[in-house]
């Protein structure tokens, strides 16, 4: 019985997919110019409300497995509060800066508050590996951040060079850590390989 609720649950890719869908529709449906400011950051930051079922669900199949331990919990809600807290931020400073016009003073402290969680959230993955006593958890964790990195390294090179060439609009640079924080979702769902390269 507990065994068939449990894979009733959806799993940590599930709502990955889902985050990483909406995220590019959105994407798309601003660079093509069918949405503008401050939908398309409403929307994302509304886009950020499903970490709370991904964290959650990430935490079930931890324990599942058995990969909890207290540097773990205390990331996850570190994580989960500054994830929630750079959704806010983004939402309310974005519908602040659409009345109030882009030349005044206030404009600065608007654009740089959502970037207070968002050095949280990275602050928190610090603290986690700084905690961390199991070596697996984190070298999962370390090559998840990898994963994330590479991410963002070939997608902002990649739609460099089709702008460069006039193939693409250009786009704001915001986009970089919500796509690095698809990337650590992505990382952290890839099954771990041995020496040998079997999973």
């Amino acid at each position: 019985m507990m065994a068939t609720a449990t894979q009733n649950k959806a799993k940590p890719g599930v709502w990955a997919g889902l985050f990483g869908a909406n995220m590019a529709v959105i994407a798309v449906l601003f660079i093509t110019g069918v949405i503008e400011p401050p939908t398309p950051y409403i929307l994302f930051a509304l886009n950020m409300v499903l970490m709370v079922p991904l964290v959650r669900a990430g935490k079930q199949l931890q324990v599942e497995k058995g990969g909890v331990t207290r540097a773990v919990s205390r990331y996850n809600r570190r994580f989960l509060g500054f994830s929630l807290a750079y959704s806010v931020a983004m939402m309310v400073c974005a519908l602040l800066a659409d009345r109030m016009g882009w030349a005044t003073p206030v404009m600065w402290v608007l654009a740089i508050v959502p970037m207070v969680p968002a050095f949280g959230m990275i602050w928190a993955m610090t603290q986690y590996l700084r905690e961390e006593t199991d070596e697996y958890l984190r070298h999962r964790a370390v090559s998840a951040a990898m994963v994330g990195l590479g991410f963002v390294l070939v997608l902002g090179t990649g739609w460099g060079f089709l702008e460069t060439f006039g193939l693409v609009p250009h786009i704001w640079a915001w986009w970089v850590f919500p796509a690095w924080a698809m990337g650590l979702g992505i990382g952290m769902a890839l099954p771990e390989r041995d020496a040998g390269g079997e999973a």
